[in-house]
């Protein structure tokens, strides 16, 4: 189960296949509509309605929330909104949204997050990242199960 929530806490990066496959302008394409709370929306909503049995317990809120931190993080990993910022609010808005607060770690990393080594060690930052996140849920879980036991 950690597996699959793993591989789809990085589902929104997979809009690369379609640049690099395509040949398609990464600016055009990259952190739009993957990166939006619409496409988390509508994938946690195809995911409670047709979620496999063995995987009952990962729910369609559960799969919102875990494509939305992505967005998240990518949101505090911005150097330039203008030129790759994400489009969370795609496509009632398309502006670029992006804060340079962690700019300073990955730019200890690698020059850019757009190369190859570059993109491996972002991952491995965003893996590390987001275990706040994936803490900070657990708990409100756990605090809500105790609430309403």
């Amino acid at each position: 189960m950690l597996a699959l929530l793993a591989v789809l806490s990085f589902a929104p990066d997979f809009d690369f296949l379609l640049v690099a496959g395509f040949d398609l302008p990464m600016r055009e394409f990259h952190r739009t509509w993957s990166h939006s709370l619409l496409s988390a929306a509508v994938v946690g909503l195809l995911w409670a309605r047709l979620r496999p049995v063995r995987f009952a317990s990962i729910s369609g809120p559960l799969v919102f929330l875990v494509l939305a931190s992505h967005g998240a993080i990518d949101l505090l990993c911005t150097a330039d909104a203008a030129d790759h910022g994400v489009m969370w609010l795609w496509p009632l808005d398309t502006t670029r949204y992006g804060w340079p607060v962690l700019v300073p770690i990955y730019r200890r990393l690698a020059e850019s997050p757009f190369t190859a080594g570059g993109a491996l060690l972002f991952t491995l930052l965003e893996a590390v990242l987001a275990g706040p996140f994936w803490a900070g849920g657990r708990a409100c879980r756990h605090l809500y199960e105790r609430l309403t036991a």
